[in-house]
């Protein structure tokens, strides 16, 4: 079988013993000229009146290809949300000179390394 005919077959999907499912409020994105990793996280109540705590709980690492596939269907999917559901509304971020705790923190900006 040739390989453009072995890639147009559809794929079998199916759960691993090692998968798992977590709940995540804050992403960290870390991009490589190699690769793209992701750092899934929640944010932790903090002790003693200390700044709240993110806990990183996954990462995801993949190909600069994959992650502009992914990208793709996250723009399509997010697309037909706010179509069927509305727009949906981010909160602002905070300026670099007041910055405050944040309580749900959306996102973490992209670092380079």
């Amino acid at each position: 079988m040739s390989d453009t005919k072995q890639q147009d077959q559809p794929l079998e999907s199916f759960q691993s013993d090692k998968f798992v499912s977590i709940y995540s409020n804050s992403a960290n994105l870390e991009v490589t000229p190699w690769d793209f990793k992701i750092v899934f996280g929640a944010l932790v109540k903090s002790e003693g009146g200390k700044l709240p705590r993110i806990e990183n709980r996954v990462e995801v690492v993949m190909s600069p290809q994959h992650a502009k596939a992914l990208l793709g269907i996250f723009t399509t999917n997010v697309q037909e949300y706010e179509k069927q559901m509305g727009e949906i509304k981010l909160p602002p971020a905070p300026s670099v000179a007041t910055e405050q705790p944040r309580t749900a923190p959306v996102a973490a900006p992209v670092r380079n390394h």
